[in-house]
């Protein structure tokens, strides 16, 4: 049985797993369970490759993996300090979170990869947003004047998945596929279609408008741009790609209404900010509100925080008493994944995260890794609207693609994004 884990076989197995897994992201609402039962394929996958050879293929990277399951640890040890291991909604937590530990294990136990299986986990991941990203325009043009009602009411048209899930999974896509375009290893018809779905992925990101979406985009392009400046030394494509950039957008600010009626929108709403029943009605100035009332809770429990299971019981008792004039039904989490942890595991906790999400991008920051770099800021950006690592589809968006992006490739299929004066252990990284 264990020969069957070879390492290309192998290799194989953790491509079929990883698109499970990508594929689960867009089925949710028809099968739930699907990016789960990726996620424990890959893992298994990672066991059996490790007991077959009696090794942990990965060993050198193991601090780079392994950080990432202090995020597990946090949500485990703070819940034992303000709730006991019985507890429903601390249990229900510890599932939730079973990501930061099974897919860090999983990328520490699996070979390295080739790029070419990169390559097609990167394709699926552009041909799901492509394919969710026609079917959500076919509709769109289909109910054109109610969505754009829709959208002068602050809402956004339906999506699979969630409008801010989907419009991070997009800004990925997108800015994985300009990586993989700087290739010299593609073939022609692969990039002129991988070209052709970034073009149209831009194209809709602008339609669909969400901010966190558009903001992620747009960042995380000026730094891939500028990677591609400083360390491939190609000013002239940065150059030109940023004209053309710049000339798209506001070609598409001129084309759709939907771009319009958001820009319009958030201006007003940001507008509203001195009062505090607006945030009954816009979300800009209830996320601000929540920003306040998440204040008070830091200052009483600055060092250890209330605890995940206590927060949103704190924050309603705050609102009630700071803002009477917010209804219930508008109380809202502190959206903003930061000032969310500060509440909720203090700063003891807000360190702890910050050093174990963020050291593989330091690590990927010294080996020059522009797709990593690329895909934390999308998710960095995120951060700052959502709490994105506080449900399902977050974390795994959040923490596969990071992974991916970090994960060691075979010494003789050297990353595309190095410089070519690198030492040789800087290339084996992607």
């Amino acid at each position: 049985m264990w020969s069957l884990f070879s390492e290309t076989s192998t290799r194989r197995l953790s491509v079929f797993w990883s698109a499970i897994i990508i594929l689960g992201l867009f089925v949710t609402r028809w099968i739930l369970i699907l990016p789960s039962i990726g996620i424990a394929g890959l893992f298994l996958t990672g066991v059996a490759y490790a007991i077959a050879n009696k090794q942990i293929a990965q060993r050198a990277h193991a601090r780079t993996f392994l950080s990432l399951t202090i995020i597990y640890g946090i949500h485990f040890f703070f819940g034992l300090c303000h709730n006991n291991l019985y507890d429903k909604e601390l249990l229900k937590d510890l599932v939730l979170q079973l990501p930061f530990l099974l897919l860090p294990l999983s990328f520490l136990l699996l070979p390295t990869w080739r790029s070419l299986h990169k390559r097609i986990v990167w394709t699926v991941v552009i041909t799901c947003c492509l394919a969710s990203a026609i079917g959500a325009t076919t509709n769109y043009s289909l109910h054109l004047q109610e969505i754009v009602r829709q959208y002068d009411r602050s809402q956004v048209m339906p999506t699979e998945p969630d409008h801010v899930r989907f419009s991070i999974l997009i800004s990925i896509s997108i800015l994985s596929g300009c990586v993989l375009l700087l290739s010299k290893e593609l073939a022609t018809q692969w990039r002129i279609t991988i070209g052709i779905g970034v073009g149209l992925l831009f194209l809709f990101q602008h339609l669909l408008a969400v901010r966190s979406g558009l903001l992620s985009l747009y960042f995380g392009g000026i730094l891939l741009l500028v990677g591609i400046g400083w360390q491939l030394k190609r000013w002239k494509t940065a150059a030109t790609s940023i004209v053309l950039v710049v000339g798209v957008g506001l070609t598409c600010l001129w084309l759709f209404p939907t771009l319009q009626l958001r820009i319009h929108n958030t201006l007003y709403d940001t507008m509203q900010r001195g009062v505090a029943s607006s945030a009954n009605n816009f979300s800009v100035t209830a996320r601000l509100y929540s920003y306040e009332v998440a204040e008070t809770i830091i200052q009483k429990h600055l060092l250890l925080g209330v605890g995940k299971a206590r927060l949103e019981q704190e924050m309603a008792q705050q609102y009630s008493y700071r803002y009477p004039e917010i209804s219930v039904s508008n109380y809202l989490l502190p959206h903003n994944q930061f000032i969310y942890n500060l509440a909720a595991y203090g700063v003891v906790g807000l360190a702890m995260f910050l050093y174990g999400f963020y050291y593989p991008l330091w690590i990927g920051v010294r080996q020059h890794n522009l797709l990593a770099i690329v895909i934390y800021a999308i998710i960095t950006i995120s951060f700052l609207s959502e709490y994105t690592l506080e449900n399902n589809l977050g974390i795994i968006i959040g923490l596969f693609f990071a992974l991916l992006a970090l994960a060691p490739m075979s010494a003789e299929v050297p990353s595309v994004a190095v410089c070519r004066n690198q030492p040789q252990v800087d290339r084996e990284q992607q």
